[in-house]
C-alpha cells in the first residue's frame, strides 16, 4: 500500500530545474526523475514548469495515498482521469510520469523490466551513441546528431568501451586539427566541420571501429513551412529536393540510421523515403509521433517509417508508452527507447528497453547517460542466460 508521496525540486544535466516523486510503501521507497527534451515536438505531452507542477502535486497526493502500488496500470488511469486532457497540459506530463514510473518501480520492487513476464535469452539492446552534435543541441552543424552503433559489441559494457574510445579519440583529433569547439548540451563534440565534412570524418571511423553510422536530422527545426533552410551549408530545398537531398547523403556515406529525415508534419515524404532507402536504413521518427498513439496510427496508415522513438514523458504515462509500445511491434516496426538532452541521473530507461525488447536504445554517451548504460551492464550481470540483440536490417 502507498504510504506516502513526497516531491522534490532537482536539476537536469543541463542545470535547469526538473522534479524527483518518492512513493513510499509498506515495502520501502521507491523514486523516479523525469528529463526535459530541448528539441521537441509540437504533438508532445506538456511539460510545465516546476514551480507549478509543485502545486498540482499537493492538490493530488491524497488520491494516490492508500492506493495498492501493485495495480501500476489503475494509477495511470487514475492519472489521466485527474488531469483530464489529451496532453496532461493540467499536472504536467513531468508530474505525470514521475508518478506513474515511481509507483512501476514500487510494483516490481525497482525491477521495472519486468512489467512484462521475462523471458529466458533476453536480447540487450545495442546502443545508439551521440559523438558531435549541432542544431539545437548547439555546434557547427545544421543536422541534430551524429551516431555510431556498436553492433559489433559482444556485451553492453564492451559497446560502451567502444563509443566512450570512439568519442575520446575523435575529440582528440578534432583538438589537433584545431576544429574543435567544445561540448553541447548532450556532452557531443561541437566542432567547424559542417554536416558533410563531419561525415567525411567519421566515415573513416566507421572502418576503423566497425561500428555503423546514423543522424538525428531534427528536420522539424529546419523547416520554415515551405523548404528546409540549411544555414551551415548554404541550402534552401523543398520537400523533394529534401528526399533527393537525404537519400544521397544515405547511400554515399552508407548510412544506417536516418531519425527525423523530415519535418514532423511530412508523412508523405517520410513514406516516399522509407520506400527507397527502408529496406537497408532504419527510418525513424521522433517528433513525427511523439509516441502517440494516434500519430503512430496514421503513419502505419501511410507506410511512413520502419523505426519509433519511444519516449515516455512524450506521453505522459508508462502505460501509454506501453500501448504505443505494442501497437508499433504489431505492425513489425523497430522500437527504439531513447534518452532526452536535459537528462537526469535516472535509468528507468535501460529496464524499459530490455522490457519492449528494444533491439536498440538511443543515449548520450558521457555524463548523465552513463547511468543508464552502467544500468544495463549491471542488469546483464543479474540476469540469467541474456545475449546482445541482433541488427534488425
Amino acid at each position: 500500500m502507498i504510504r506516502n508521496l513526497k516531491i522534490f525540486s532537482i536539476f537536469n544535466s543541463k542545470g535547469t530545474p526538473a522534479i524527483m516523486v518518492k512513493i513510499q510503501t509498506d515495502n520501502g521507497s521507491y523514486s523516479a526523475s523525469i528529463p526535459s527534451g530541448t528539441s521537441k515536438g509540437k504533438h508532445e505531452a506538456k511539460e510545465l514548469p516546476v514551480e507549478r507542477v509543485l502545486k498540482n502535486f499537493s492538490k493530488i497526493r491524497p488520491r494516490f495515498v492508500g492506493k495498492d502500488e501493485r495495480d501500476w496500470r489503475g494509477i495511470d488511469s487514475l492519472l489521466k482521469e485527474l488531469d483530464g486532457t489529451e496532453n496532461f497540459s493540467k499536472l504536467g506530463e513531468n508530474l505525470s510520469l514521475s508518478i506513474s514510473i515511481a509507483c512501476a518501480r514500487a510494483a516490481f520492487e525497482n525491477e521495472i523490466w519486468k512489467i512484462h513476464k521475462p523471458r529466458m535469452g533476453m536480447e540487450f539492446p545495442i546502443p545508439i551513441g551521440n559523438v558531435i552534435g549541432g542544431g539545437k543541441h548547439l555546434g557547427g552543424t545544421d543536422w541534430q546528431e551524429f551516431l555510431v552503433i556498436p553492433y559489433g559489441a559482444k556485451s553492453p559494457g564492451e559497446a560502451v568501451e567502444i563509443m566512450v574510445s570512439i568519442w575520446a579519440s575523435l575529440g582528440e583529433e578534432l583538438r589537433k586539427k584545431k576544429m574543435l569547439i567544445g561540448k553541447n548540451v548532450e556532452n557531443a563534440w561541437m566542432t567547424k566541420l559542417d554536416d558533410l565534412k563531419t561525415l567525411d570524418l567519421l566515415s573513416d571511423v566507421s572502418e576503423d571501429w566497425k561500428v555503423k553510422l546514423g543522424i538525428d536530422f531534427a528536420s522539424s527545426s529546419l523547416w520554415d513551412g515551405k523548404r528546409y533552410v540549411y544555414k551551415k551549408l548554404g541550402k534552401s530545398l523543398t520537400p523533394s529536393q529534401q528526399v533527393d537531398f537525404i537519400t544521397e547523403v544515405a547511400e554515399k556515406y552508407r548510412l544506417y540510421y536516418l531519425e527525423d529525415p523530415i519535418q514532423e508534419d511530412g508523412f508523405r515524404q517520410f513514406m516516399i523515403l522509407n520506400h527507397i532507402l527502408g529496406k537497408d536504413c532504419i527510418i525513424a521518427g521522433d517528433d513525427l509521433y511523439c509516441t502517440n498513439p494516434e500519430r503512430l496510427r496514421k503513419g502505419i496508415k501511410n507506410k511512413a517509417t520502419n523505426g519509433i522513438i519511444i519516449k515516455p514523458n512524450q506521453i505522459g504515462t508508462l502505460s501509454l508508452a506501453d500501448e504505443v509500445v505494442r501497437i508499433a511491434k504489431e505492425r513489425g516496426m523497430i522500437i527504439i527507447p531513447s534518452h532526452r538532452s536535459g537528462e537526469t541521473e535516472d535509468d528507468w530507461l535501460a529496464d524499459l528497453s530490455l522490457a519492449w525488447d528494444a533491439p536498440l536504445i538511443k543515449s548520450g554517451i558521457t555524463g548523465s547517460d552513463m547511468t543508464k548504460l552502467n544500468r544495463l551492464i549491471e542488469l546483464w550481470e543479474d540476469i540469467p542466460e541474456v545475449k546482445m540483440a541482433k541488427l534488425p536490417l
